[in-house]
């Protein structure tokens, strides 16, 4: 028989001291028969959730599956289409009144010859006047006249190879693999496999970085990590405070939009490396910022850089 100091008691976290009947593989813990059913219930129930929350979006998805008009784009497309048929309309419209407006000029041209034309048959017929040459003369500027008012190749439709009338746009799928990668100090956590950044209860500056590297298509990643890093030369960004940064240097705002972060708000950061420049847009305010990024302080690669202060403050990574 075993001695009670060679037995194992249950792990339960309420001080159980019976004897441990189970262990379970996921958490290692050692349970009592009863505690052990209590653990697995526990298990049930996490596993029900998990159950419902797939069960809601196997909905969701099967919805988006059949009814495509409720895609977030179509709106946007159709908005980009109702306004493409206002701007050829009313080009349509300014095309029609300047073309009647050349076409009453051309008209008056036309009669005034006509008008001449006239009183040189009427002259020639009442004096009996005329000869071979005459009639040619007049015949030929009487077919000049019909040309001129039924030939369209008075007036052309030319087209203007600058600012086109309707702006051309494409749908184009956005993948991603970010996530966060580094930490400057222990003030930040990582979690959920990367996506979330969580500053602990203390209030200081902390940097995270992310872990793709952009080259084509914002700290530089030859920048190391450092405490406050916006101040390196590399640093270009905006701040919630209505300051952007460029090399490093905070500027005040001036465009037309306050620059703000607020809780559950969701930022769209674009990098164009091709033109290198950098753009944010809130989609709360629909506010879009841009700056433009000297490459001789920020080279390539870049790399995402996200700086935390407030105490218990977070950032998400959202899937596409």
């Amino acid at each position: 028989m075993a001695s009670s100091s060679a037995r194992k008691y249950c792990a339960n976290v309420n001080g159980c001291k019976q004897t441990a009947a189970a262990l379970c593989e996921g958490c290692s813990q050692a349970l009592c028969t009863k505690h052990f059913i209590d653990h697995r219930r526990l298990l049930d129930e996490e596993m029900d959730v998990i159950i419902s929350e797939y069960n809601q979006f196997q909905n969701t998805f099967n919805k988006e599956t059949t009814n495509f008009d409720s895609h977030p784009l179509i709106q946007q497309i159709n908005e980009w289409e109702k306004e493409s048929i206002v701007k050829i309309q009313q080009k349509a419209q300014e095309l029609r009144q300047d073309l009647l407006e050349q076409t009453s000029i051309n008209l008056k041209e036309l009669s005034k010859k006509l008008q001449h034309l006239s009183e040189q048959l009427k002259e020639g017929r009442e004096h009996d006047s005329f000869v071979e040459t005459d009639l040619c003369d007049w015949k030929k500027s009487l077919d000049d006249l019909k040309a001129n008012l039924t030939s369209p190749s008075t007036f052309r439709i030319s087209q203007d190879d600058g600012i086109p009338l309707v702006q051309n746009v494409f749908v184009h799928s956005i993948e991603t693999n970010e996530v966060f990668e580094q930490v400057f100090n222990n003030n930040v956590r990582i979690e959920e496999n990367g996506l979330v950044a969580i500053h602990d209860a203390i209030i200081a500056y902390t940097e995270i970085r992310g872990k793709t590297e952009y080259t084509s298509g914002i700290n530089s990643k030859s920048t190391p990590l450092q405490n406050l890093s916006y101040s390196s030369t590399s640093t270009y960004g905006w701040a919630s405070n209505n300051f952007l940064w460029l090399n490093g240097q905070p500027h005040l705002d001036t465009s037309t939009y306050y620059i703000e972060m607020k809780i559950n708000d969701v930022i769209s950061l674009i990098f164009d490396c091709d033109n290198s420049k950098i753009l944010m847009i809130n989609e709360r305010t629909n506010a879009k910022f841009e700056l433009i990024v000297n490459i001789d302080h920020c080279p390539f690669p870049w790399q995402l850089h996200v700086i935390l202060y407030e105490a218990n403050s977070r950032v998400r990574i959202l899937s596409n």
